[in-house]
């Protein structure tokens, strides 16, 4: 059975997910979780390689798998920290975690600068040769086998034990569980598969890492926000009397913080109460009354201070731009309604702060 088919949108699936997660701002959860993304591309594309017998033409490929497979774990579980501790960069301690990784890596390097005859050889051995393939079982399984089972396990226990009250992405969580578990199931096969080069196994293999990689296309669908920000908002009744009364305000305000500092979302001209509710997974009413208790500011007066913030920043950083220009730059769709918010927010007209502060430099 031809399993390019499911092979090529896998990893082209992988890679786009990696890099539309890279180009995003450039946050802790995103990276990690795009290189785990791309790992899993890349154990797609090695399956195929086994599958096909293509791995003896390309054996670079059969050099990269063990650190791959034994970096994952860790990846994991960071990315597990990431959600539950809210984690936010990687610490000088987080290398611990890397040494086998750093270690293969080191005993890895001769055999790359091989020559290519030579790496055949060696692929052939390993593959082909009943005597030495115990020693392909032992690599393959502490690599896809007892690593993952340790980060597995950590990673579970962080989830359902040290998972802090406020985080609401429970649903998701649990979907993330799920995923674990199936890549222990995943290293149990790929053992099988890549040992006996079983046609049937190495496409349950390949089955099963198009499965995660969907499953995590899926969750960031459904939850356009949980991989940047690991905590979802429930939506309360929409007549409630307290709209606030079940969400978390602090994680509620990291992630406004996110959406208005980071990505900009003020830029948008069209931007409204309603697109800026849905975006955070709340209600207009929920949103109007956050903005309202948590920052004492109405929606526009929020909105506004963001753009006369980001105004100020490129009437001085592009002295030749037009002003007219930064006006629809910032957000306003109108250089009047734009004139009147600078001047009630600080007091002069754009043209006077842009002089004002040329002055000052002179």
């Amino acid at each position: 059975m031809d399993i390019s088919y499911i092979t090529y949108p896998t990893i082209f699936l992988s890679f786009l997910m990696a890099i539309g997660l890279l180009l995003r701002p450039w946050r802790f959860r995103n990276v990690v979780l795009a290189i785990f993304i791309a790992e899993l591309g890349y154990l797609t594309l090695f399956i195929y390689l086994l599958h096909t017998k293509l791995i003896l033409s390309y054996p670079d490929y059969f050099l990269l798998l063990i650190p791959i497979e034994i970096s994952m774990g860790p990846l994991l579980y960071l990315y597990v920290l990431s959600f539950i501790k809210n984690k936010q960069k990687f610490y000088y301690y987080d290398i611990v975690n890397f040494i086998p990784l750093m270690v293969v890596v080191i005993i890895i390097i001769p055999f790359a600068f091989a020559s290519d005859d030579t790496k055949r050889e060696m692929v052939n051995m390993l593959l082909l040769q009943e005597d030495v393939k115990f020693i392909q079982i032992l690599i393959s399984a502490a690599a896809a086998i007892v690593l993952p089972i340790f980060y597995i396990s950590l990673s579970i226990w962080q989830i359902w034990f040290r998972k802090p009250s406020e985080n609401m992405a429970y649903q998701p969580l649990i979907l993330l569980i799920t995923l674990l578990i199936i890549w222990l199931f995943l290293g149990v096969v790929g053992i099988a598969g890549s040992v006996t080069l079983s046609e049937k196994l190495l496409m349950l293999d390949n089955v099963i890492i198009s499965l995660i990689i969907i499953s995590f296309y899926l969750i960031s669908s459904r939850y356009p926000y949980l991989m940047q920000f690991g905590s979802i908002p429930p939506k309360t009744k929409k007549y409630a009397k307290s709209y606030l009364g079940n969400i978390n305000q602090k994680s509620i305000n990291r992630q406004l913080k996110i959406i208005m500092e980071e990505e900009k979302l003020f830029c948008d001209e069209d931007l409204s109460l309603g697109r800026l509710s849905e975006a955070l997974e709340l209600t207009k009413n929920q949103l109007s009354q956050f903005l309202n208790t948590y920052h004492e500011k109405n929606f526009n007066n929020f909105v506004n201070g963001y753009r006369i913030d980001e105004a100020k920043k490129m009437l001085l950083e592009q002295p030749r731009r037009q002003i007219i220009s930064i006006t629809f730059a910032v957000g306003f769709n109108s250089y009047s309604a734009f004139h009147s918010t600078f001047k009630k927010m600080t007091g002069i007209t754009p043209a006077e702060y842009r002089r004002k502060h040329e002055q000052e430099l002179l």
